[in-house]
Order: C-alpha cells, then structure tokens, then sequence
C-alpha cells in the first residue's frame, strides 16, 4: 500500500514529521491500514535522515537481545559450605589474618586449592624499584570537582518539585547527597589506591588480602541503582531518535520510544551551543557553566553552601534535628527558576545531565558531553537505570589506566573520588574525621558519602602506604572492616537462604515488591561478570569478580575461580577498538543481559552484619608464598619514614637512600640500589630475638652517620652499621612478614607468583636481623674499601749494577733530572731541582772527606722537620753543593746514585708537605674535629630553626587558609542575606503593588456593587407589581370561569 523512495536532492534534515505523516494520510485515506504498517512507512521515511545537520556525532543504540536464545550457566547455589583445610600455621598470622578451616561458607565459585601461578606489578611495588615513579606537585589526581554556581538552587527545587519522580527512578537520595560539596577531601587516600590496585584482579591489596569496591558497597556509599535498564550514552540516528510504536490509548501515529523530552534537549543544546559562539568541537561538548545560564534565571546563578544540617535553608542550628518538613519539605510555594519558554521538563532533564556530569560519571573537567543527555531524559520520565555498573567500570578503567602508565602525569582520571573516599570510609575505621551527621539521615539509609561533606582525613602518604602493605604496623589509627552493615537489605531476611525464581506468572519473584528489588540488587553484586560503560562509539568492559573479596559479603575467603563468560567476538578485552563496531555493540549488550538477570532458580545466602570471616589456610599460604617479599619490603621501608613522622630534621635517619630526603608527603619513593632475590632462611618455630639495643648519644650518631659524606644533610647508599637498624625493645614489633627475605627491585620489579621460601608470616631464621642494605646488591657508583698491599719498598731503581773502574755516567733506567718512579706522586706537579753529578777518580785525600760528606748528607736529611717549615728552607741548595762535593772527591757511582736518590726522595716530602694547608696552620687534628663537631651542631640548629619555622609557616598558612574560608563562608552568607533582602525587597514591592491595584478594584467593585443594589431593588418592586397582578388577573379569569359556567347553564335551561 505504501510507497516511498527518499528523493537524493532531499536536503538532509527533510521530510520533517509534518511531511511524513502527510504523506502517510494521504497514502490512507481511508484509514483503513494497520497501525504497525503506518508506523514501519514512517520508519522507512526516516532513514538517510538527520535533523540536526551533523551537528551531534551519532552512534546506534545497544541492540536488544533475548534471554531465551542465550543460556547462562548458573550454579543452583551461590554460597556453598566447604571444609577448609588446616595446616601447622604460626599464632602470629592471626594478626595478618584470621585462619578458618573446618566447614565454612564460601562464595562461588570458589575452591580451597592453590591458585594458578600468575603475575603482578601493582604501582606500589613498582615504586620499590631504583627509579620510582613520582606523583606531580600540582596533579590534581583525587580531587573531587565542586558544584557549579546555580546548582544547588536547582537541586532544592528538583528535589522539591519532583521528589516522585526521581523516587520511581531509584535516585532521589543520590540527588539529595550532591546538595553538598565534597570539593575539600584531601587526595592522600587516592593515591594509595592507585598504587595498590591489582589490574588482573579488579582488587585492591591491603596486607595480606584482597578488597574492592563491589556493586553493593557502590550502592550504599552513592545511592545509585544497580539494577534497571542498561545505561549508555550515545546521540542515536534519526532512525531510532523518533523510532514510533503502537500506544495504548490506540493513537494511529503511534508514540515515541524514546521519550518525548529527548529530541526538545537536543536542540536547546544545539541551540546554546550556536548561541554562544563555541568552537566547533569533535564532540560539540560545552562548558557545563554556559549550559547552566542556559536553564536559570540569573537571580538564581550564585554559589550557595549547602550544610548537611540545614539542606533547605531554613536557618537550622547544627544540633537541632532535623523532621521530614526541614529535611525533604514539600513543593508548595515554589518558584520554577527556569528561564522563560524553558519547559519544565527540559528543566529537568538540564539538572540530571548536570547532575550525571558532576557526581556521577565525569570524564573531562570543565565541559558537558551531549550523549549524557540520552540518559538525563530518561531518568526524567521515572525510568531505572542501571548507573552503578556503569560507574563502577569508568573506576576499575581509569584504575587501571594509572597502575599501567609509565607516567603518573595521568590526564584522563576524572572519577566520582567522593564514592571512592566513601568506600574508604566504609571499610577503614580512622581514615576520615567526620562531624556529627544527622540522624535523620543515618536512620532512613540516606548514602554514606553524605557524611564526607565535612570532612578531614591524614595528608601523610607514608602512613596509608604502610597501611596498605602492612595494616596491622598502624592498628592504632586505622583499623579494617571486611563487611559493612547494608541498611537497605530486609532485617528479616539476614541469615536466610533466599531463591532467585520465577513464579507461576512468568514473573521474577525478587522483582515484585521494593524490598525484593534491594535483594536482587544484592544478588546482582554478589556474582562475577562483566561491568560495561559505553559512551559513543567506544565499549569499556572490566572483570567484576566478587568471589575474590568474599568477606565484604560475610562469608570465608576461599581460591577464587574465574566465574566471568567468554563474550562472543573479544579476545582481549583491553582492545575493543580494534572490534567492528557491531560486534563491540552486540558485546556490550550481552554483558549487560548477564550481569542484569534474573530468575535463573539460584539460591544464595544473606549473611547476618556480625557473621564470622576469615581466609583459609591454603589462600593465605598462596598469598605469603607470592607477595610476602613485597609486603614485607615495603613495611620495613615505610614503618621506619612513618617512625621518624613528627621528629625534627636533625634526628631522622640518614640512612635512607639518596632522594628521599625531601619526599616526605610528596610521594617520591627514591631507591638508588639495586640487588637479587635473596634464598629464604629454613623455617624456624619462633621469632628471633632482636640483638641488644645499643645506647647511642646524639653527636655520636650524627658522626657516625656522615662519616662518609660531604654534607651533613646528604643520603649516600653506604652500608649502615648495625647501631642503626637495632630497634628498641619498647618500639613496636615490626611486620608480622619479618622472616622473608625481601627481594631487590628488578627491572621491572614484577612478583611471579611462585614460593619464595618455606616459612610463614611472623616468623625467621632465627640467626640474626637482616639489614636493609642487605636487600640490595652493592651499587656500581658505591666506593669500594681502599685495602693496603704489602710491597717490597727499596730506594734503588732496578739497573744493571755498575763497573767501579768505569768511566762515571747516568745510569740507562735512571733519567736525568726527574724524580725515580718510586718518588713520583700522582697529583702533584713534581719535577727535581737536585742535579745529576759524574764523579771523578778517588785518591787517599778525598776518601776521608767522603765520610764527612756522608755525615753531613745524613744530618741535613735528618733535620727536616714536617711541623717545622724553616727546616725545609735551603735544603735543595745544601743537597746539591754536598753532592757535587761527592763527585768531586770521587765517591763511587752507586754511593752516588744512592744519595741523589735520597736527596730526591726528601725534596719530594719537602715538595708535598709544602702543598698541605696544615703545616700552615698552627692547629691540631682533635681541634679540627671538635670545629667540625661544633659547625655540624650550628648547621643542624640552622635547619631545626627552619624546620620549626617552615612547620609555623605551614601552619600560619594553614590558619590564614581557614580564615579565608571562613570570610569565604561569611561572605557568602552575606550575599545570602542580601540576596534574600532584595528578594524581600522585590517581593514588598510586588506586593504593594498588587495592593494598590487591589484597592483599586475593591473602590470599582463597590461602586458598581451600590449600582447593582439599586437595581436589585428596582427588580424586586417591578417583582412585587408583577406578581400582585398576577395575582389579580388570576383572581378575574376565576370570575370569568364562574360567570361563563352560570352562562353555559342559562343556555341549556333556555334550550
């Protein structure tokens, strides 16, 4: 019946829905074609179509696929009881663990069995390594992006107006938690999440086991809905945009899938765009402040702080606590702060865009995408979302990103980090200083990341790290809690088995009352699969194995499996790009059907908030035989840096390696010295003793510690003496992981997961305490110890011997004027003034003077004095006249060539002594150590005084900091109160207004109401006249009728 071709002079953006079904009437003009064969011609007509002239980057919707063509396998029972095995263990790994065996509840699919050798390189453990990684000083990496000016006017009056709405979709209290801003959190704890994230896992390390942020744990922290329709941004093509089917009220045009609010927000966002003269972008996004003026009247575009005890602002006092009309009022008298021809429903769809952009999914600072506007008009028409999986992959993702990188100058980590610190919060005692929340909040469930809103938390990096490696080192400030309390589940249901059916209906018996749906949603998080995010044309999947962290859900850590599907068409997960673009659509729509089902007959166990955890003996075994080194590593560096927290400059320890000096709190794990891995001592029954502690006075060690380096306060990697790793016994007990033997960092410093020893955590070899230095090779830059070798000393060069009765002359290997090899000094530029002589015949006479010579040579060698330099003045003048002397009386040649070399050898000395400043400088080498002592005290003074005053700057700074927020805080309260007088102003003014117009009228309204009197009066005597002749006329027709009757009977009497 229908025919129709698209002409290919069409402009792109026609036919326009006018034409179309113009087109269509006419075609049945009867009205007699079926509704679906109406709205397939319009789907025909659709195609090659494109409303906005490219202006929006489209890509299709996920497809929809059947659960009944695909079959999952699931296992009849997702919590399971299995014997653990026991072994021989140490008392001290309870600190590290707690060891269960006997029959327990473990999480499928799990096994109490080894695990498969694999491999790690967690960020922390590559920080080890000899060239570390270093945090930026100005990465903004964890910071949590604060609301823009305007929202939380908006958020008041959405969470107002439209409570049942954002109720039905399952986000009314996450929207209520972005009232307040979480801008402030520090960063220290992000950055130690980053560097303990284990990418083959999805898990973070903390000591000896795994955590990480399940679905549940996501819900709780944030409020947002595991379960719901699949989440997915995109910009769809006409085809789907404006995609028609049949509605219920029988309509023959049908009504749109998608709803009707989508098409309207993508053209003010079209429109706004234009409007302020962006340039033209990739992905046309806008800067989320213009998208904001473009919803908001500017009275209402301010910055307002929104505190948790006064969220409406009614002027509430902290303490006073807070009822269902302060906390969630309801939305009478409120004012619409929309722009005018801004419809209330593109109003809120604005909101949630700008709502999911800030709190949600950020993924680029400072700019609005428009594909989130798909999911904003959905969440507008009361429709559930699947938001939490889709977050949840954008962290695991970007967590993943960091941990891999080569550098940590990371631009793409925009993250909701107020979830994330949340979970921290949730499951480490002492990480966050919190005020008081309200209760109101705490006893109806309301999210747990509301009371980070004020908010204060350690910036001590070296402290978190060491809590991540060793958690028990630091027990006294931060303490682990495996299982939160999850409010939203059923009291009644704890410790219950409940079953995941269908019933006879075909419905899913946990989708039939609310309560039922905060199961299934727990469910959903307790099985492994695959977390999705899709955004445009890219597809992210991430492992979700929750069976690796099951004590977060109340049950015993067994071997984990890997529960996730194969999903058709990937190999690689990491590499979606290089999938068509079909194929990664048709991926990503199974994984969402797998992770989302329900009613597949499983049963599964709600575990009670105070059940019973542990680790079987066979995991924690496979975890102390493949990260023990690490751990142990990395506890003893950091337990001593958070020791030496708090103490002045001059008592820290300078046996670190060099570079770490200046990284405190800044993340610079510097480490100069390479080494192997060291063979594991045998197993011992108990911990070694630790060697007597050694009292060392403060000079002492100060000399002892910069014996070997230029400055006092430079690190040198040289071995330390055992006075200085000797720890007290009064100091707390190192790691329970004192008996590995730590690895040196390698290349790469990748852990194979493979034994490295044969003992336990907690114990030793029992021979003695390994040093640090140890752990590592020498370094090839390390000065090797100058050893002294025996040597034959002779003051003869080696020559042939000389024949007495030969003619006199220089020897062949004795050159003239320069100084034997024996008397050469490398470093001084040394050549002898002493010339060479050629002696003459003896005689008789010259044979006694010749012993007087040789007495004289002997005392003018003897006279030089090293402390006496007026001994050294003319010696080489009195050397050379005594030993011309010599050859002239006729000395032998080698009595000759002996006393040149002696007197050659003494005017060396002379040479070198000359050059020492000592023989300058009437002082003694006791004195030049107590001035170096002494200058060593100033200087250490000098920077206790700096440390002191950089500390009092720090603090002065810090002060002036909380002062300016505090004027800041004022200031805006200031501006509030004047806001809020003009509004009053205004709204005196308006009133007044009406007022006057209101007596104005009640003036012409009683005029015309004396006007209306007399008339009423009027008509009620016309009234009285009318009926008082009615009366009478009624009276006459009565006479009528008797006189007519008395007529008629004359009539018949006369006839």
């Amino acid at each position: 019946m229908f025919c129709w071709q698209r002409p290919d002079d069409l402009p792109p953006s026609e036919p326009s829905e006018d034409a179309i079904w113009e087109v269509i009437d006419r075609q049945d003009s009867q009205g007699s074609a079926d509704v679906r064969d109406r709205l397939e011609q319009h789907q025909e007509m659709l195609q090659g179509r494109d409303t906005f002239h490219d202006f929006f980057t489209r890509s299709p919707l996920l497809p929809e696929c059947s659960e009944d063509s695909i079959e999952f396998e699931d296992p009849d029972r997702w919590v399971t009881s299995l014997r653990l095995q026991c072994g021989e263990y140490h008392p001290l790994e309870s600190s590290v663990a707690q060891v269960g065996w006997g029959t327990r509840d473990i999480l499928e699919p799990a096994a109490d069995i080894v695990e498969s050798v694999g491999q790690s390189s967690l960020l922390s453990h590559r920080q080890l390594q000899p060239t570390p990684l270093e945090w930026p000083r100005d990465s903004t990496f964890g910071g949590v992006q604060s609301p823009v000016s305007g929202y939380a006017y908006l958020a008041q009056y959405v969470l107002r107006v439209h409570r049942g709405t954002l109720q039905e979709a399952g986000i009314y209290e996450a929207v209520y938690a972005s009232l307040f801003d979480y801008g402030r959190l520090p960063t220290s704890w992000a950055r130690g999440l980053a560097e303990f994230w284990d990418t083959s896992r999805s898990t973070f390390w903390v000591g000896a086991e795994e955590l990480t942020v399940t679905l549940s744990d996501l819900q709780t922290v944030s409020g947002l809905p595991v379960f719901g329709h699949r989440f997915e941004e995109c910009v769809p093509p006409d085809e789907q945009l404006f995609r028609r089917v049949p509605s219920a009220d029988g309509d023959r045009r049908g009504r749109l899938l998608l709803p009707d609010v989508y098409p309207v927000a993508l053209q003010h966002y079209r429109q706004t765009y234009r409007a302020s003269d962006l340039s033209r972008r990739v992905s046309a996004s806008m800067p989320v402040s213009v998208w904001v003026r473009s919803l908001l009247q500017e009275e209402y575009l301010s910055s307002v702080t929104v505190l948790p005890h006064d969220p409406f602002g009614f002027d509430l006092q902290r303490g006073v606590p807070l009822s269902e009309e302060s906390a969630e009022p309801s939305s009478t008298g409120c004012t619409s702060p929309g722009l005018p021809g801004v419809r209330e429903d593109l109003l809120l769809v604005g909101f949630l865009a700008t709502w999911l952009y800030i709190f949600v999914l950020p993924l680029r600072v400072g700019s609005l995408r428009c594909s989130v506007l798909l999911a904003a008009s959905q969440l507008a028409q009361g429709q559930r979302l699947a938001l939490a999986p889709a977050v949840l992959t954008r962290v695991y993702r970007v967590l993943r990103t960091i941990s891999e990188a080569n550098s940590l100058e990371v631009r793409d980590s925009a993250l909701p980090w107020q979830y994330l610190y949340a979970w921290v919060h949730l499951h480490v005692r002492g990480a966050f200083s919190c005020l008081e929340t309200p209760t109101y909040f705490l006893q109806r469930g309301y999210p747990t990341v509301l009371q980070l809103s004020q908010a204060s938390s350690t910036f001590e990096l070296e402290r978190i790290r060491l809590f991540f490696f060793a958690p028990q080192l630091v027990s006294d400030r931060f303490s682990l809690i495996h299982q939160s309390d999850v409010f939203s589940l059923p009291p009644h249901q704890r410790g219950t088995v409940v079953v995941d059916g269908v019933d006879h209906g075909g419905r899913r018996t946990l989708l039939l009352s609310r309560q039922s749906l905060t199961v299934a949603e727990y469910l959903i998080s307790m099985r492994p699969g695959w977390l999705c995010y899709r955004a445009g044309a890219s597809v992210t999947l991430e492992g979700y194995q929750p069976n690796r962290v099951a004590r977060q859900f109340g049950f015993f850590q067994a071997t984990a499996y890997d529960g996730r599907p194969l999903v058709p068409g990937v190999v690689d997960t990491r590499r979606m790009d290089t999938i068509p673009l079909e194929t990664r659509l048709y991926a990503a729509a199974l994984s969402w059907l797998h992770l989302l089902r329900l009613g597949t007959g499983s049963s599964f166990l709600l575990a009670q908030p105070s059940a019973q955890t542990g680790v079987s003996y066979t995991r924690l075994a496979w975890v102390r035989q493949s990260f023990g080194p690490a751990l142990e590593h990395g506890a003893r560096r950091y337990e001593r840096r958070v020791r030496e927290l708090g103490l002045p400059r001059g008592r820290r320890s300078r046996r670190g390696p060099s570079g770490t000096a200046g990284g405190r709190g800044t993340g610079a794990e510097a480490c100069t010295t390479t080494g192997t891995v060291v063979p594991s001592p045998v197993r011992a029954s108990d911990v070694a003793p630790a060697p007597p502690h050694t009292e060392v006075s403060r000079s002492s060690r100060r000399r002892a510690g910069s014996q070997h380096t230029t400055s006092s306060r430079r690190s040198v990697d040289a071995r330390p003496s055992p006075r200085d790793v000797v720890e007290s016994p009064q100091e707390p007990r190192r790691s329970d992981f004192t008996g590995y033997s730590t690895p040196g960092p390698s290349s790469d410093f990748f852990f194979p997961v493979d034994p490295y020893g044969s003992f336990w955590p907690g114990e030793s070899s029992g021979a003695r305490v390994v040093l640090p230095s140890e752990l590592f090779e020498r370094s090839l830059d390390t000065q090797t110890t100058l050893e002294l070798v025996p040597a034959e000393v002779s003051f003869f060069p080696g020559s042939h011997s000389a024949d007495p009765a030969a003619p006199s002359s220089a020897s062949t290997s004795y050159p003239v004027d320069s100084a034997s090899p024996s008397t050469a000094f490398e470093g001084f530029d040394y050549s002898s003034e002493i010339p060479c002589y050629v002696p003459v015949p003896p005689n008789l006479r010259t044979t006694d003077r010749c012993h007087h010579l040789v007495v004289l040579l002997r005392d003018l060698v003897s006279s030089i004095d090293p402390r006496s330099p007026e001994s050294w003045v003319g010696f080489t003048s009195s050397a050379g006249r005594l030993l011309g002397l010599f050859a002239d009386f006729g000395v032998d040649t080698t009595e000759l060539a002996f006393w040149e070399t002696v007197c050659r050898e003494a005017e060396s000395c002379i040479w070198q002594l000359r050059s020492l400043s000592v023989t300058r400088v009437r002082v003694t080498l006791p004195q030049l150590e107590e001035m170096v002592a002494s200058r060593r005290t100033i200087a250490d003074d000098t920077h206790d005084r700096l440390d002191r005053s950089a500390e009092a700057l720090r603090r002065h700074r810090q002060s002036s900091s909380g002062m300016a927020q505090e004027v800041d805080g004022l200031t805006a309260r200031m501006q509030e109160l004047w806001r809020d007088i003009r509004q009053m102003m205004s709204r005196t003014r308006h009133l007044q207004v009406g007022r006057d117009r209101r007596d104005r009228l009640t003036r012409r309204e009683e005029q015309r109401h004396r006007s209306l009197q007399q008339e009423v009066m009027e008509a009620d005597t016309l009234l009285v006249q009318a009926v008082e002749q009615f009366q009478r006329a009624q009276t006459e027709f009565q006479i009528l009728d008797e006189i007519t009757g008395r007529l008629q009977s004359l009539r018949d009497r006369l006839y």
